[in-house]
């Protein structure tokens, strides 16, 4: 979990400051943020993420998956559930941002972490696209070769025909 997201001093007991108030047009304005296409780019991974109760290096593992020349099928797994984790707990802070009552400053905070959950989802899926097409290659390039043995079989029936 990002560090940003407990800084909130409702979530310590202490009151809160009108003035600081996450107001809804505000509130709107980074909603809309998370939903546009390209926000996101350029932010950050967190470091560490707490998923299902663990907490991950999630930029290491990030990097792990993505920087691998070639991805195992228990990488492309990996990162799947990665994924899966990911979407959720995006999910969770968003849902936070849309309703809980919070201060501008928590409110960007829980901003920054979500474009950063988005562009390590942006990441992992790169990665896994990038091996799906690699795979789809080698299966098209099989189904090619295939397809000349049997040219050439067929020929070589032709040819013996003819004789």
């Amino acid at each position: 979990m990002s560090k940003n997201a407990t800084t909130d001093p409702s979530a310590t007991g202490a009151p809160m400051d009108a003035r600081n108030l996450l107001s809804n047009e505000e509130r709107a304005k980074m909603i809309s943020r998370i939903h546009s296409l390209v926000y996101w780019v350029g932010m950050l991974i967190p470091e560490r993420e707490l998923l299902d109760g663990s907490e991950i290096d999630l930029r290491e593992v990030v990097y792990n998956l993505t920087s691998k020349e070639k991805l195992t099928a228990e990488d492309v797994q990996e990162a799947n559930d990665l994924i899966a984790h990911l979407k959720e707990r995006e999910r969770e802070l968003e849902t936070q941002l849309s309703h809980d009552q919070m201060t501008r400053d928590t409110a960007k905070g829980i901003l920054e972490e979500i474009c950063g959950l988005l562009r390590a989802i942006d990441e992992l899926r790169s990665a896994e696209n990038a091996e799906g097409a690699e795979f789809k290659k080698e299966a098209l390039m099989s189904k090619i070769e295939d397809a000349k043995r049997w040219q050439k079989f067929v020929e070589s029936i032709r040819v013996a025909k003819k004789l």
